[in-house]
């Protein structure tokens, strides 16, 4: 047997080892190792790498001035400020008081009816999960008779668990407050004592919660008897009942009448209130058993947490429900108990006990919303105005600046829903709590300038905003500039300029990968979820280094393109689940909107310096920075060059690969389609044809329409005007006397912009 090794540009072999050459000893093997090893061909690559890397990678908005200007700020709108300082307690409830007022005056019930109707909503909810065969599906969460039934069991129900299953930010706290203060009938509310953790500030250590849980199970018996003084010996004595008629059946007994009983009865409470967990246990039997009432002990926002301390969560969940009188209640996302209901702990959950909800629709809970802050703007102001908004949706606000405002931003969002609502929806997820921090920060961006809430106030609300300013904002929000880092919508054709080789195509490929297998299962019971070491195997091969694929994935994973099965974003190994997220789809279909491409276009790193100049150019012009030309003509640089690596990539990986998937996961057909739709669209019929009809160069019969000394001759060929721009002319305001309009000329075309609608031209050179 024979080796040989060589280099591929080289038709003979430099090395041949035969069998009995493999061995330390061999000369010739040290030869092979040298030339051939790992660490050889790396420092081969290393230096190639170093070849190929370009001398120019800058970002367009990185040439432009110093650092405060490429992250220029346009600040915000007063009346958007407003809204979120005065009336964010609405839409983002955070205290026990907001809470209650949202459920009893504006709580938007989930009915099954009424779920998953547009595209977006049928995507976040595509793969049916597990847990709807598993749980108990409330049908309408404003009448929650599935569950209000078990609570009604009352005194039966001690130590029991029940799980409330939702995606994260679909509710569950909502709903619970909704559950006690609205839904449940008054003799079960009235005979609960209702004691809720706030899971957030819970330690994460097995060794540390139970304390913490003692601590807070106190806290919440004293926070529902506000009228009782818990220092009073009186009522400490009651709270210790039962353990101090055990001191008084032996040791008082015998000390009763004598000045020793109150100091052995001071050191017999002394040592109760130190045994924190029998404190615990008193507190529920004083506040809750020995009232006629069932403590249940909520252990809310769980699902903010990863998935092994979600886990801790229900582990806690089933110490309490051993050692305390008491139901519990804890709200569990969705994906911990659909991928690990089968294991351990979630395997003891009964399944009668588990209940599923579903989040409300986004466009639903923010007319409320909106109608609950025009209501508080409106109070004790004389005369109300109404609009009627699709979907059958009636509003009334009234005449104040603010309330002007938030009906137009409202209307905004409706008028152009199915782009709006499927951008929010998608990048929250249906997640109604983030959804209402977009919002809130849509209302305060600076890109909705003076001029539009002029055009509110005259049209008392009635104002759409256009498209492309909602698709500006939402780009952007309060920044000049498009950064994906600081926006809610990434730059998935990021590189960076330390990378060895420059790569566009990775968190593309990623999200497109895990795209076409969305419907199909792989290791875990959710469609879906693969391997972030399938994902490697399947992009690596086209000169993807394992760390940028890491990399990549962890920065789709903190922005909610991707979702990882135990919800961490970084320190993620080669054994974790990922699966592509809603937000990863809106990414993906925004590809079509000539807007993200030329957002992308600031944020892009390019190799081709011109190219950067022109972008760079562009947007500096602060006047001309958001026009439709300048968005097309960014937009189209940013297509051509992706288009021109693309190419490149495809054939180094076609060197190697003799079968080639990296064209079809790469394909950029939405990018050039959006391009040709938006010249379709914005172009006049007569100009479609232009740059056929008039080819570079091609000499052409025409008609003087004008001359003009500023600008130079204005010459009609066909049905389109062009110019000789008095720069092709040595002394113009000599030679324009021998132009007359009406004449005709010969003109030869030089350049053809379809876009501003301009032709450039010369003179013949014997003219």
């Amino acid at each position: 047997m024979i080796f040989l090794a060589g280099n591929s540009d080289e038709l003979e072999p430099c090395i041949e080892l035969k069998l009995e050459d493999l061995i330390p000893a061999s000369e010739l093997f040290a030869k092979f190792v040298e030339g051939f090893s790992v660490k050889a061909v790396s420092h081969l690559c290393e230096k190639y790498d170093a070849l190929l890397k370009p001398s120019y990678l800058k970002k367009p908005r990185r040439i432009i001035g110093g650092k405060a200007l490429q992250n220029e700020e346009v600040g915000h709108n007063s009346f958007g400020a407003n809204i979120a300082a005065e009336l964010g307690h609405i839409f983002n409830p955070s205290s026990i008081e907001d809470r209650i007022f949202i459920v009893r005056n504006g709580y938007i019930p989930s009915k099954r009816r009424e779920r998953y109707i547009d595209p977006i909503d049928k995507i976040i909810r595509a793969a049916k999960p597990p847990s709807e065969a598993d749980a108990k599906l409330i049908e309408d969460t404003a009448n929650p008779s599935e569950l209000v039934k078990v609570i009604a069991r009352g005194k039966v129900l001690e130590h029991k668990v029940i799980l409330i299953v939702g995606g994260v930010g679909a509710g569950k706290t909502t709903f619970i407050d909704y559950l006690r203060e609205v839904a449940l009938p008054r003799d079960v509310a009235e005979s609960s004592l209702w004691i809720r953790i706030n899971m957030n500030e819970s330690p994460i250590s097995g060794d540390e919660i139970y304390n913490w849980l003692r601590a807070e199970i106190v806290s919440g018996c004293k926070r529902e008897l506000p009228d009782i003084d818990f220092d009073d010996l009186d009522v400490v004595q009651k709270v210790y009942s039962v353990e101090l008629a055990r001191f008084n059946k032996v040791q008082g007994r015998l000390l009763k009448g004598t000045p020793e009983y109150n100091l052995r009865l001071v050191e017999e409470l002394d040592k109760l209130e130190a045994d924190r967990h029998n404190t615990a246990v008193a507190f529920t039997r004083f506040c809750g058993t020995e009232r006629g009432k069932l403590p249940i002990i909520v252990l809310d926002n769980c699902d903010k947490r990863t998935l092994n301390e979600q886990l801790l969560m229900f582990q806690a969940a089933q110490w309490l429900q051993r050692e305390f009188k008491a139901l519990v209640i804890l709200p569990l996302r969705e994906e911990t108990y659909d991928n690990h209901r089968e294991r351990p702990p979630l395997d003891t959950a009964l399944k009668d006990m588990v209940f599923r909800i579903e989040p409300p629709m986004f466009q639903q809970v923010l007319v409320k919303r909106v109608q609950l802050a025009l209501r508080e703007i409106g109070a004790g102001q004389s005369g109300s105005l109404r609009y009627d908004l699709p979907n059958g949706y009636t509003v009334e606000y009234s005449k104040t600046d603010t309330s002007l405002y938030l009906m137009s931003i409202l209307k905004s969002i409706f008028d152009h829903d199915k782009y709006v609502r499927r951008i929010i929806v998608g990048l929250s997820a249906r997640n109604i709590r983030r959804a209402m921090e977009i919002f809130l920060e849509f209302c305060t961006s600076g890109h909705i300038k003076e001029d539009q809430i002029f055009k509110i106030r005259r049209s008392e609300g009635k104002y759409t905003l256009p498209l492309y300013q909602v698709s500006r904002v939402l780009l952007r929000m309060n920044r000049r500039f498009y950064d994906g880092d600081a926006s809610y919508i990434k730059n998935i054709f990021s590189t960076t300029q330390f990378d060895a080789r420059t790569n566009y195509f990775c968190r593309y490929l990623i999200l497109r990968w895990l795209k076409s297998r969305f419907h199909q299962f792989g290791p875990s019971p959710v469609k879906g979820y693969f391997k972030v070491r399938d994902v490697k195997d399947a992009i690596m091969v086209y000169g993807f280094e394992d760390s940028i694929v890491t990399r990549d994935i962890e920065h789709l994973l903190a922005g909610h393109c991707l979702l990882s099965e135990d919800f961490r974003i970084d320190q993620i190994t080669d054994d974790d689940l990922i699966r592509i997220a809603p937000a990863g789809f809106v990414h993906l279909d925004l590809l079509s909107n000539i807007t993200y491409l030329a957002a992308l276009a600031e944020d892009t790193l390019f190799s081709d310096e011109s190219l950067t100049r022109a972008i760079a150019g562009r947007i500096s012009d602060l006047e001309k920075h958001y026009d439709v030309n300048t968005t097309y003509e960014n937009a189209r640089d940013l297509v051509g060059y992706l288009e021109r690596e693309r190419e490149r990539q495809a054939q180094l990986s076609g060197t190697f690969l003799s079968q080639s998937e990296f064209l079809e996961l790469s394909d950029l057909s939405d990018m050039k389609n959006a391009l040709e739709s938006h010249i379709l669209k914005n172009t006049p019929k007569d100009w479609l044809a232009a740059e056929t009809e008039y080819p570079v160069g091609s000499e052409h019969p025409g008609v003087i329409k004008n001359v003009d000394l500023r600008y130079g001759v204005f010459v009609l060929i066909g049905k389109l005007t062009g110019l000789v721009h008095v720069s092709k002319f040595s002394d113009f305001r000599r030679e324009s006397e021998r132009f007359r309009s009406g004449a005709r000329i010969a003109v030869v075309i030089e350049s053809v912009d379809v876009v501003r609608k301009k032709i450039a031209l010369a003179l013949p050179p014997e003219t």
